[in-house]
């Protein structure tokens, strides 16, 4: 019964009219998907289209065994030799046999666990970044406001499931760089861009965005917002949920869930927090005292706005790093208001990262280590947070899971500057220079002026004897981080008199202000001048010092370690 069935099916060419109207049902999923976009249809219209697109394979099937094409006309075709299949049972089988070659796409649209129900998610599409939306406001200042908006948009979206956003860092680096929809997409592995602008203009408020398919150019989907400035998160909540819908992404907590959480109600508070955002991002010494006012008279407005806390404490802690200034009088600050960013939100990732760089700068590496592991496990694709954790495991010497970690920050972050130079620096502590090099190289290729690179590419070229190279870098280098490596390889070298010089400098500056007593110890002791060196690094330890976190690490400092008394100083910052 069945081998004949099969030979009369063949003889009938239904197979290959089958096929044939696979091929174009398969098209025609192909075109509607872009058209309901377009024309904004609901999803269940896909659906639609798919069950009729199936129930057409029955109807193919009984065409195909009534009738033929014979030299460019249709013929019914001629019986099987013995009569065969007639009536009722013959319209049976062919039904069946049409809907045996439906079941499979059904299947897979409607039964299939975790499968997408459109033909776009067999090519998904799962990652988008929010290019920072123009600013079009009369007054240039209000860029700060047009700079957070784009933030909270990756903040909201990066709560869909199934979607990867760009991370902030990644999109703001490429800022004003004049790139298309394709070069931008490349640069941040993403396959959609959401990119807009913002007018204020008093309390009035227009925002306009579009979602743009990096492969083709076509605009997915576009609105345009005027609203009172009181509805900023509302349009904010509207446009992450538009991006969703376009993207048939799954809202995690359900469609019920607002994608944009507000911080605070105040207005003002929320306007001041943006502009403490904005400078925190400059990464200098007044960007940062600026930042950390705003964000104190956000809290002012607000004392419950808990990203404000968060905001404050990185400020003032950072000024530990970038800025000239005692560590006494800003770790205590920032670690105030970290704890007060926990106590009003206890589930907070960033704010157990923040706490987390204080204890850094505390010399206590198991704290830093266990709120950065718990912001991770709060926010697995936080890549500050793998970024922080692997410097902590550098620094206390574990170097393979330093270098795990900076992979993963940078897999999260390709297109952010600090971790690119982080490869540079977990790669210089493992003694591989010329990997270091390569990674400075790539990250100052992405930013020519990015200082932090140039100090640390001058370091690897020290390491190798290049100190021509090495100098010329240095020029280039954040000053209060190349010091202290430029005047130790310098003294290690035998090039006392470059290296004095350094030292020199650095008295001045510690004479009318205040400078690091570690660089200043190092170098002494590098320069052989033992007994004040070691009482500065004494010093260093007592006042927490970050610039003694690497010492334990860092190549700059192998001779200096077959001196018992700087294992000492290790042991004083807790690193052995």
């Amino acid at each position: 019964m069945l081998l004949p069935l099969v030979s009369e099916l063949s003889r009938r060419r239904v197979f290959r009219a089958l096929v044939g109207y696979g091929v174009a049902a398969f098209a025609v999923l192909q075109i509607i998907e872009p058209v309901m976009h377009g024309l904004r249809w609901p999803d269940a219209v896909l659906s639609y289209v798919v069950v009729g697109l199936a129930a057409g394979f029955p109807l193919v099937v009984t065409l195909a065994w009534v009738f033929d094409v014979k030299a460019g006309r249709i013929e019914r075709t001629a019986p099987a030799p013995g009569g065969g299949l007639r009536g009722s049972r013959l319209a049976l089988i062919l039904v069946g046999v049409g809907a045996l070659a439906a079941a499979p796409g059904l299947i897979w649209y409607f039964v299939w666990p975790g499968r997408a129900r459109s033909v776009a998610d067999a090519q998904p599409t799962t990652s988008v970044a929010v290019v920072p939306f123009v600013n079009m406001s009369s007054d240039k200042e209000n860029e700060y406001f047009s700079d957070g908006i784009t933030e909270e948009l990756v903040n909201a979206l990066a709560n869909v499931e199934g979607l990867r956003v760009a991370s902030r860092t990644s999109v703001f680096a490429l800022k004003g760089k004049g790139l298309d929809a394709r070069q931008i997409g490349e640069r941040l592995n993403v396959n959609t861009l959401l990119e807009g602008s913002v007018r204020r203009e008093g309390n009035a408020l227009r925002v306009t965005a579009q979602l743009i398919n990096v492969a083709d150019d076509v605009h997915m989907w576009s609105n345009s917002y005027d609203r009172e400035l009181k509805s900023v998160f509302a349009v904010e909540d509207e446009i992450a949920r538009s991006i969703v819908q376009t993207l048939r992404r799954k809202l995690v907590g359900g469609k019920s869930t607002a994608l944009v959480k507000p911080s605070t109600v105040d207005l003002e508070a929320h306007d001041l927090y943006l502009r403490g955002r904005y400078f925190l991002a400059r990464r200098a010494p007044e960007p940062l005292r600026r930042a950390a006012g705003f964000f104190q008279q956000a809290i002012d407005k607000d004392p419950a706005y808990t990203l404000a806390w968060v905001g404050l404490a990185d400020a003032t802690a950072l000024q530990n790093e970038y800025d000239e200034v005692p560590p006494s009088t800003v770790l205590p600050r920032a670690k105030q208001a970290a704890l007060r960013a926990l106590e009003l939100d206890a589930a907070l990732a960033e704010a157990y990262a923040s706490l987390a760089v204080v204890h850094e700068y505390e010399f206590d590496w198991a704290a830093s280590e266990r709120e950065l592991r718990r912001a991770i496990e709060l926010k697995p694709d936080y890549p500050s947070a793998h970024h922080w954790l692997s410097l902590d495991l550098s620094f206390t010497g574990r170097i393979d899971d330093a270098l795990a970690e900076a992979e993963r920050a940078l897999q999260l972050d390709p297109t952010s500057l600090v971790i690119n130079n982080l490869i540079g620096v977990t790669r210089l502590f493992n003694r591989d220079f010329e990997g270091a090099i390569a990674a400075y190289k790539r990250t100052l290729d992405m930013d020519p002026g990015f200082a932090l690179s140039h100090g640390q590419l001058g370091l690897a070229y020290a390491m190798q004897g290049r100190y021509d190279e090495a100098d010329a870098e240095f020029d280039k280098g954040l000053p209060g981080l190349v010091e202290v490596y430029r005047g130790v390889a310098y003294a290690l070298a035998g090039h006392r008199d470059q290296a004095a010089r350094v030292l020199a400098s650095l008295e001045e500056r510690a004479a009318h202000g205040y400078a690091s007593p570690a660089q200043r110890g190092l170098i002494l002791v590098a320069l052989g001048e033992k007994e004040r060196g070691y009482a500065l690094l004494d010093q260093a330890c007592a006042e927490h010092d970050y610039r003694l976190r690497d010492m334990k690490i860092n190549p700059v400092y192998d001779t200096l370690r077959k001196d018992a008394r700087f294992h000492d100083v290790l042991k004083c910052a807790h690193l052995e």
